[in-house]
């Protein structure tokens, strides 16, 4: 069994608390330094070995952005405290690191943890078995390997594939009518011995042939609430081989003095505590196979809990980055008629996997049919092979917190706001001509962000050392980590430009600006650069603006940019494509958008347009690095605008031409805003292939490129203001035009 010792666990380590007199350890708890912010271990240990021996550099929680640094003597550790606490370091990227003397606590084991057992016999529960090393470490990178090289489906906490039949979580059973094949073949090794094993051939009930199999991979900290898998969905045996990381399992039975035929808690129940619960719990080291069988099977829940470290005999054991397990199954196909007749859905009806199922695991089953597996970000939609969106809104499954706004009577005018707030979708607009976009250039156009627009920098730079702050909509990163002192969360509602910001050390995740997965009031700034132009209605933008100053602090502050209708060089919109009125879900289809595009009486902006060769890749390269200079002038991480992210080939009418002065009556300011991929690009192979085909990008050959459309709402002057001054709880403390942006810094009051 890998196990840490009590004195190697690194979540031992503690901070001192605020105001608490520190005696001088061996050990430094380091703020702003780890991996997440661009520093291996390696390089913090040669750093801090300056000053002495060091014994170890360890993580301090799983943010990236702290370690433990831990010297041979005490010494060492003051004199390195003493040099760099709240020093800029030059060796570690010019970072100013915040330190306190650290030490261990010994893991306590409390009165209420349950004892693990290490052995399916210590555990007493009929038709239980485990078996340790079930399979060789070669045969488990192997089958990691495998499932890793392909699509995985995500649900709210984990991801998973279903091989045999698909198990649809919003029933809990599975459909006998759609199969989706064989089990794969880099499993028939384990299932040829799994069948051999006299759990299954000598069973009264048939588990065999092993028909279903689940893969299911659970990140550090996810577990798996209190549930039976459904009798009539499968019979026999259940076989889950864990693989990659280890974990504790819990197994309850839940017995009721006075109960009602189907064992689940009645209103007596309820009101008198009579229910008791028996728990057992077995340790599920990496590579064994656990069985359920029998009693184990059909009577007794099995319970992950969501943990990080788990304590065994006395010992801390730390889970993996993840643990995959390969859960086989044979499917029912008829009822089920076992003699755990209070368990049994086909003997009583109305009984759930689990009595104690968490909303979180009810909406993840609801979410799991709808989720966009490509992205894993829009959890409004699902996309088919080419993009496209695969689904009608109005059928859309409900959450629970929905269909409570449908059904609880309440006022209509609370009602019609709750609808509201909860209704809010990405439109297809902004799924195709947003989202879609930047999905299938992000590479190329990460290459042409690196210049940091001075304004945003300075307003990073005022902030308080050992501020948190959060960037909405962060693109690759390139202002996360802008200012060392400070430490930085982005999120994007593009993957691929948040796997852009992982690979640069940062720390970012996949989100909606409408809906930030952070606590409230848990910030010091955030910040929105160059997004709201991106969303194409009123609505959508004020509630982006609300999330943000709900995440800040009460005297935190929010800085917004957004596009101007008011460009300092007009040259630049005569290269856009302007739309006709403002976006609305009626016309969605490309068809529907092509009839939205103003027409124009000539062609005549083509002269204004820089011709390139499409085979000179190093002229389409000199233009990739003009495009960071341009980038001072106009800011966006999501459309600065270059002769690589040139125009549709058309002319405004003059009606809708910008005076150098940009004073219009009537402005335009909806626009579709051209981004050419380069055809040299790697990214030009895979999804522009497909766009191309389907018509949602087109080829430019004189310019040797693929051209995408981006959505624009741009921004009249008072615009800006109108927009934030509806959110409740903020004041406008600042508002200036800078550089063909509008810009605003609220305040939360």
């Amino acid at each position: 069994m890998d196990r840490t010792s009590s004195a190697d666990a690194a979540g031992g380590f503690i901070k001192p608390k605020p105001g608490a007199e520190q005696e001088p350890t061996a050990h430094l708890f380091v703020a702003n330094c780890g991996p997440a912010v661009g520093l291996s271990v390696n390089t913090i240990k040669t750093v801090f070995s300056a000053f002495g021996p060091v014994e170890a550099v360890r993580l301090a929680g799983d943010s990236g952005t702290r370690v433990v640094v831990s010297f041979e003597n005490v010494q060492d550790a003051a004199a390195a405290k003493k040099a760099l606490d709240g020093q800029k370091c030059e060796d570690l990227q010019g970072r100013v690191m915040f330190m306190q003397f650290s030490v261990f606590q010994p893991p306590v084991l409390a009165e209420d943890h349950l004892p693990v057992m290490t052995t399916s016999a210590d555990c007493g529960i009929p038709g239980l078995v485990l078996y340790p090393d079930f399979v060789s470490e070669v045969e488990e990178q192997r089958l990691l390997a495998s499932v890793d090289q392909l699509s995985w489906q995500v649900l709210a906490k984990r991801r998973v594939q279903h091989y045999g039949y698909e198990f649809l979580y919003k029933l809990r059973n599975v459909d006998l009518s759609q199969k989706l094949g064989d089990l794969p073949p880099f499993v028939e090794e384990v299932v040829s011995r799994l069948s051999k094993l006299s759990e299954l051939t000598e069973s009264r009930e048939p588990s065999l042939p092993l028909d279903q199999l689940t893969v299911n991979e659970y990140p550090r900290g996810v577990g798996l609430s209190p549930h039976i898998d459904t009798h009539s969905a499968f019979e026999g045996s259940i076989l889950s081989l864990s693989l990659a990381g280890s974990c504790v399992m819990e197994f309850r039975r839940y017995t009721n003095e006075s109960s009602d035929e189907s064992g689940i808690r009645t209103e007596h129940d309820k009101e008198s505590g009579k229910s008791q619960m028996e728990r057992r719990a077995l340790f599920l080291p990496p590579r064994s196979l656990l069985v359920l069988s029998d009693e184990a099977r059909y009577s007794w829940h099995h319970y992950i809990p969501h943990h990080k470290i788990d304590y065994v005999n006395g010992g801390v054991v730390e889970r993996g980055l993840r643990r995959v397990s390969f859960t086989f199954r044979k499917v029912r196909r008829g009822p089920c008629k076992c003699k755990f007749v209070r368990y049994c859905d086909s003997q009583v009806e109305g009984i759930p996997s689990s009595p104690f199922l968490s909303n979180m695991e009810s909406e993840e089953c609801s979410h799991s049919d709808w989720l966009n597996v490509e992205t894993m970000a829009d959890t409004s939609a699902e996309l088919s092979e080419d993009g496209s969106p695969g689904w009608n809104s109005k059928t859309l499954p409900q959450t629970e917190t929905e269909k409570a706004v449908n059904e609880v009577e309440t006022p209509e005018e609370t009602r019609q706001q709750l609808s509201q707030y909860f209704s809010i979708r990405t439109p297809e607009i902004e799924k195709q001509y947003v989202h879609k976009v930047y999905d299938a250039i992000a590479p190329h156009f990460s290459s042409t962000r690196f210049a940091k627009w001075p304004k945003v920098a300075a307003f990073l730079d005022s902030l308080s050392p050992g501020s948190v702050i959060a960037d909405s909509g962060c693109g690759n990163g390139k202002y996360l980590g802008l200012n060392p002192s400070c430490f930085f969360i982005g999120c994007d509602i593009s993957p691929a430009l948040v796997a852009i910001c992982a690979q640069r050390g940062h720390e970012a995740l996949v989100a909606d600006a409408l809906h930030l997965p952070y606590r409230s009031g848990f910030y010091d700034a955030a910040i929105s650069i160059a997004v709201l132009h991106h969303l194409s209605n009123d609505q959508r933008r004020v509630r982006a603006v609300e999330e943000l100053v709900r995440v800040v602090r009460t005297g935190g502050k929010v800085l917004i940019t957004v596009w101007a209708v008011e460009q300092e060089d007009s040259k630049l919109v005569q290269k856009w494509t302007p739309l006709q009125g403002k976006y609305t879900e009626s016309w969605v289809d490309d068809e529907e958008v092509t009839s939205h595009l103003k027409k124009s009486s000539s062609t005549s902006s083509l002269d204004m347009i820089q011709e390139f060769d499409g085979n000179a890749e190093g002229k389409l390269d000199d233009e990739e690095e003009f495009l960071g200079e341009r980038e001072e002038e106009q800011d966006g991480h999501r459309g600065g605008l270059s002769s690589l992210a040139e125009s549709e080939e058309q002319e405004p009418s003059d009606s809708n031409s910008l005076p150098a002065a940009g004073k219009v009556q009537e402005p335009q300011q909806e626009y579709f805003v051209p981004w050419h991929l380069p055809y040299h690009r790697a990214e030009v192979t895979g999804a522009s292939v497909a766009a191309l085909a389907s018509g949602f990008a087109r080829k430019d050959d004189k310019k040797g490129a693929v051209v995408y459309n981006r959505y624009y709402h741009v921004f009249a002057e008072g615009e800006l203001e109108r927009l934030t001054s509806k959110v409740k709880g903020a004041v406008i403390v600042d508002s200036f035009y800078d550089k063909s942006n509008w810009c605003v810094i609220l305040q939360k009051l």
